[in-house]
């Protein structure tokens, strides 16, 4: 098995499943009945297989956390029932790129509720590494349904979720975070807890990766990025898409790849400059690609005058990835103005 280094596992994790892979589950029907809005998804099985192939068995381990609570009151089938909540915390670690967390919830009266919660727990902190996000930008479609919830016919598979297209740069044209809703739209106390180890081969367990383990890593931080003294960039203006695509390029180094991908991905909807094809999407995505290079300018002029306590304390406030693995601008903004406000005496927010 070929050892990928830690961008290309990135990449790899990103990569779409198999189209035969892929289920669909309806989320929402019609009052008639008749129409359901479907979701694609995998099962954990599809998830596991591509952490086996990619890191082998023994890289990667996971880790259960379980919490009961009883004496809920919830509308079942239109009758009032007490029952309980099972809720899920799994922590997965994949070797050289540390530790992420989902939770999952499933009611305890419902069929298979440990398991549904489980999955959703694992599916959900592996979408922090990239495995299966993709599913998040889908733009759930409406679809005759049958006498049993399911959909008629088997929906399309958009092109950009084939995993040979994914790898030619094509990716979503929007965000699902708001689904649209059809005409006649239809609609305790914990008990403690119980942890589970499982080990996916003979790998080591998986141990969770905090705040204070950055050790002062800022000076390398998001991917290797030095402390170099770029000169900034003037503002993209009266430029072919050539020379704004090797400007951007340029960035990748200096903000480091994850933040570069998640810039590319929310404002060009691609994984290569030369495959955004408009040009004033291309200025947007240099204009804030220089916004991060400015605000990581600014967190190193700040940090060394922070203690470390400190540090970790507002990145757990904010419940922010140490400062080398800052993959979102929204993230590197709160810790920024999080850091300064301590350098200034005034209290981080954490909004």
């Amino acid at each position: 098995m070929k050892k990928l280094n830690n961008e290309e596992l990135l990449a790899e994790l990103e990569v779409p499943f198999p189209v035969d892979q892929v289920l669909w589950r309806v989320t929402n029907t019609a009052n008639n009945r008749t129409r359901g809005q479907v979701v694609p998804y995998a099962d954990p099985r599809a998830y596991t297989d591509r952490l086996n192939a990619l890191v082998s068995p023994q890289g990667w381990t996971r880790s259960y956390e379980t919490v009961t609570m009883n004496n809920i009151t919830r509308t079942k089938r239109n009758a009032e029932i007490v029952t309980g909540k099972i809720l899920v915390t799994c922590k997965v670690t994949i070797e050289g790129l540390g530790t992420h967390s989902g939770t999952g919830e499933e009611w305890a009266d419902e069929d298979n509720a440990m398991t549904s919660a489980e999955a959703q727990a694992f599916k959900r902190a592996l979408s922090c590494f990239g495995l299966g996000r993709y599913f998040y930008d889908f733009d759930a479609p409406w679809v005759d349904i049958d006498d049993k919830s399911r959909p008629k016919k088997t929906p399309t598979i958009p092109a950009w979720m084939i995993p040979e297209n994914w790898r030619k740069g094509q990716r979503s044209s929007g965000k699902a975070a708001v689904s649209s809703q059809p005409p006649a739209q239809g609609s305790g106390a914990s008990n403690g807890t119980a942890v589970a180890s499982h080990r996916n081969g003979s790998g080591n367990s998986g141990g969770s990766t905090s705040a204070s383990d950055k050790g002062r890593q800022h000076g390398s931080s998001n991917g290797g990025r030095n402390n170099g003294a770029k000169p900034e960039s003037t503002p993209a203006q009266s430029q072919n898409g050539s020379e704004l695509d090797k400007r951007i390029a340029a960035l990748q180094e200096t903000v480091g790849s994850k933040l570069y991908r998640w810039v590319m991905r929310e404002y060009g909807h691609a994984n290569q400059p030369h495959l955004v094809r408009d040009i004033q999407q291309k200025k947007k995505i240099l204009d804030v690609l220089e916004s991060a290079t400015r605000g990581l300018r600014r967190m190193e002029a700040v940090l060394d005058r922070v203690p470390e306590q400190q540090v970790s304390a507002l990145l757990a406030k904010l419940q922010a990835p140490p400062l080398n693995e800052i993959a979102d601008m929204p993230t590197l903004v709160q810790v920024v103005q999080g850091l300064e406000g301590i350098v200034n005496g005034s209290h981080p927010s954490a909004a």
